[in-house]
């Protein structure tokens, strides 16, 4: 496989037209990526980074081979599991037949972040046509048909196509709403209970706790439940869409995503303490005791986020946060997917104090803030309820939430 190469584009801060910052290459066959900045890019006033942790500005080229040969920024900026589904789909291919690159032109407007991929510089602005709310119940059957491995009709495939957005395996795709883009989230063919209407419970409860979360919505398309998050990278202004520059935990740190024993919350921690503000550093630990006492085991360094602007970085709002299902009489010990503290992965308040300090927090603050937690989600089942969760399903749920 040849080398492919692309331009890589930036929307600045306030500006909803993006500019050439510089150009990419990647080789299939090895793996490996390079940068460099356009000298014209480097001139401008209000310049970026296009990631600020790999590529600062006016670096030298320096080679990626770590996630297929893609800087974090850029492979955030990239469909994930899901989103490779639908362009699949729309190709009529599987998506192993296609490359990275072939998924980082074919992103669109809805990807997360500030960054573009286009094949020249000359390339115009691709549109931003998301669906709107009251087309979801067509897109919903798009969905559908996706998952179960069939074909989907053109034109439902270009709605979920051009909605196609943020990581992640389960349907969704970005709608336009209330002036605002959102992500809407269905349900999935093997769900067992209403995954929509639980992650709605979910990150609410995780707003009572003190956590950042964006606006969020469970909203009726038919019979079934879609759960509605506001996007938290994108601002409509008389000219368009402005967007915010994103990096996932996993591309702040640089790890690769197979390097599963690389993870550690504490880690992270100590990074942001060269970027971030100590309020920032204090809401990573609170969403990781929140993780703990939720049975959230899906807590991968992806589903951790930065923005980026140009006063710097800070944590973005928390999105999926879903407690897993565990069968009553199971042993109620389990690992998060990244180390909490000095007993590794293991999902315990104990181990999530006894590196308390990591955080910048003194113990007793630790302290407080657990305690402040725990007492709070011992009500989720009262909060789920309000929520619209079912008897059935919050029985189904109370071993998630066994006291850690």
């Amino acid at each position: 496989m040849e080398e492919r190469e692309l331009i890589v584009f930036i929307y600045l801060p306030g500006e909803s037209v993006a500019v050439p910052a510089g150009r990419f290459v990647h080789s299939g066959d090895s793996g490996i990526g390079s940068f460099s900045y356009g000298r014209r890019y480097l001139e401008r006033a209000n310049a970026l980074p296009v990631d600020p942790i790999a590529l600062p500005l006016g670096a030298e080229p320096v080679e990626v081979r770590t996630n297929g040969g893609l800087y974090g920024a850029f492979r955030d900026g990239s469909p994930d599991y899901w989103g490779r589904l639908v362009i699949a789909a729309e190709a009529k291919v599987p998506p192993e037949a296609l490359s990275e690159i072939d998924f980082l032109i074919d992103g669109n407007a809805t990807r997360v972040g500030n960054l573009d991929f286009r094949s020249s510089p000359e390339d115009t602005e691709p549109p931003l046509n998301p669906p709107h709310f009251n087309q979801l119940s067509d897109v919903l059957l798009a969905a559908e048909r996706i998952e179960a491995g069939e074909e989907a009709e053109n034109h439902l495939l270009y709605l979920l196509r051009q909605g196609s957005s943020m990581g992640g395996a389960r349907p969704k795709c970005t709608v336009d709403w209330n002036d605002s883009l959102w992500i809407a989230k269905f349900s999935s063919r093997n769900d067992t209970v209403n995954i929509p209407r639980i992650e709605y419970a979910t990150i609410t409860l995780a707003g009572i706790c003190g956590i950042h979360i964006p606006e969020v919505e469970v909203r009726k398309v038919g019979s079934k439940d879609v759960f509605l998050i506001e996007r938290f990278d994108r601002k409509k202004v008389p000219s368009g869409w402005t967007r915010s520059g994103f990096v996932s935990a996993l591309s702040l740190m640089q790890w690769d995503e197979s390097d599963h024993l690389l993870w550690d919350y504490t880690e992270i921690a100590a990074v942001m303490r060269r970027h971030m503000t100590p309020s920032d550093i204090e809401e990573l630990y609170r969403r990781m005791v929140f993780n703990i006492l939720v049975r959230n085991t899906d807590d991968h360094p992806r589903n951790h986020g930065f923005l980026v602007d140009e006063k710097g970085m800070s944590i973005s709002p928390a999105y999926d946060v879903v407690p897993s299902i565990t069968r009553p009489g199971v042993s109620t010990e389990f690992s998060l997917a990244m180390s909490v503290g000095e007993h590794g992965k293991i999902a315990t308040i104990e181990n999530a104090l006894s590196r308390a300090a990591k955080f910048g927090l003194p113990i007793d603050k630790a302290k407080t803030i657990t305690e402040e937690l725990v007492e709070t989600c011992r009500k989720w089942r009262v909060h789920f309820k309000e929520c619209g969760v079912s008897e059935k399903e919050l029985d189904i749920l109370e071993p998630s939430f066994a006291h850690k």
